[in-house]
C-alpha cells in the first residue's frame, strides 16, 4: 500500500499568500463592477419611469374618451403638512389618474392608485411648474379627506389636452414635455442630479391629440 508524502500534499493546496491574492483580484472586480450594476439600474429606472408616463397618458386619454369626462393625470410637486417620508415618496416622484365624478357635481375620483418612480428617479421640475395647479384633488396619504393642489394633466371627452392643463391656458397647439431624470427635486424645487452625468429621459404630448411618444 502506498501513502502520498507530505510534500506531495503540500504541492496540491493553495498557500496563504495564494489566497491573499485571489481575494485581492475578486475585491477589485467587484469594486470595478458596481458602478457598472448602477449605471445600468439607473438607466432601467429612467427607461421605466418613461413607460410608466406613456401608459398613464394613454389610460388617462382612453378613460376621458370611453366615459365621456374630463380625465387628469396628477403630479404632486410641493406637499404642505406631509412627513419627511411621505414627501420623499411622493414629491416629484409620483401620479395618478383621476376624472370628473358624474354621480356627484363638481367632485373627482380617483381612477388609479398613485404610481411612484423607482428609487433615484424624480420628475423634473421645470415639467410641473409650466402645468396649472389650480384645482384640488383628494391625496390620502395625507389621511382621509385631504385634498391638495397639485400640478396636473387634463384630458377633455374627445381626448385632446385641456388648454387650462398650462398655465398659459391659451395655447392649444405644440406640445407638453414631462422629463425624468436621476436625482431628486430639493424643498425649494430645484433640480439636484445624483450622477456626474446629466442623464434624462422624457415625453412629448400632443396637445391637439393627446398622443405622447417618448423622446
Amino acid at each position: 500500500m502506498k501513502f502520498n508524502s507530505g510534500r506531495t500534499w503540500r504541492r496540491h493546496c493553495f498557500t496563504l499568500l495564494e489566497m491573499l491574492v485571489v481575494i485581492a483580484i475578486i475585491t477589485v472586480l467587484v469594486v470595478a463592477l458596481v458602478p457598472a450594476v448602477n449605471s445600468i439600474s439607473k438607466s432601467s429606472g429612467r427607461k421605466g419611469a418613461v413607460s410608466g408616463l406613456l401608459g398613464a397618458v394613454e389610460k388617462a386619454r382612453s378613460l376621458a374618451i370611453k366615459d365621456g369626462q374630463a380625465t387628469y393625470i396628477v403630479f404632486p410637486d410641493k406637499i404642505d403638512g406631509g412627513s419627511d417620508e411621505i414627501i420623499q415618496r411622493y414629491s416629484y416622484r409620483s401620479y395618478a389618474i383621476f376624472e370628473d365624478d358624474s354621480a356627484t357635481p363638481g367632485a373627482i375620483k380617483q381612477m388609479t392608485p398613485w404610481q411612484n418612480l423607482a428609487t433615484g428617479i424624480s420628475i423634473r421640475s421645470g415639467s410641473l411648474n409650466y402645468l396649472a395647479n389650480s384645482l384640488e384633488f383628494p391625496f390620502t396619504p395625507l389621511g382621509s379627506g385631504t385634498n391638495a393642489k397639485f400640478p396636473f394633466l387634463k384630458f377633455t371627452p374627445t381626448g385632446e389636452i385641456d388648454p387650462a392643463t398650462t398655465r398659459d391656458a391659451t395655447t392649444t397647439t405644440g406640445t407638453i414635455q414631462i422629463g425624468v431624470f436621476e436625482g431628486f427635486v430639493d424643498k425649494d424645487g430645484n433640480d439636484k442630479k445624483t450622477s456626474a452625468n446629466d442623464f434624462s429621459e422624457s415625453i412629448e404630448i400632443s396637445r391637439l391629440t393627446g398622443r405622447a411618444q417618448r423622446m
